[in-house]
C-alpha cells in the first residue's frame, strides 16, 4: 500500500502517526535527561532523520539543556500610574 501511495501521492495516515510518536517520545528522552543534568529548559531544539535501511528511519532530537533564572525577581508594573 505505502509503495501506492508514493506513486499515487497522498497521506500514509498510520506512518504519519508512526512519525508523531516517535518525535514525542524522542522529545520526552531528551527532556529527561535534561532534568537529570540539572536543566529546566531545553533550547535550540533541532529534529532530525535518516534512513538506515530499506523502510526504516531513525529520528532523533537534540537541543542544549540550560539553567533558566528570572532577571528580575518581579517584573515592574508597566502602568504604575493606573488602578
Amino acid at each position: 500500500m505505502a509503495g501506492l501511495k508514493n506513486i499515487v501521492g497522498g497521506e500514509l495516515r498510520g506512518y504519519t502517526e508512526l512519525l508523531e510518536e516517535s518525535r514525542q517520545e524522542a522529545m520526552n528522552r531528551m527532556i529527561e535527561k535534561a532534568q537529570a543534568m540539572g536543566a529546566n529548559a531545553v533550547v535550540g531544539i533541532r529534529f532530525s532523520t535518516s534512513n538506515i535501511a530499506q523502510g526504516a528511519s531513525e529520528l532523533f532530537v537534540y537541543g542544549t539543556a540550560v539553567i533558566v533564572e528570572p532577571n528580575a525577581s518581579k517584573l515592574p508594573d508597566p502602568f504604575p500610574n493606573q488602578g
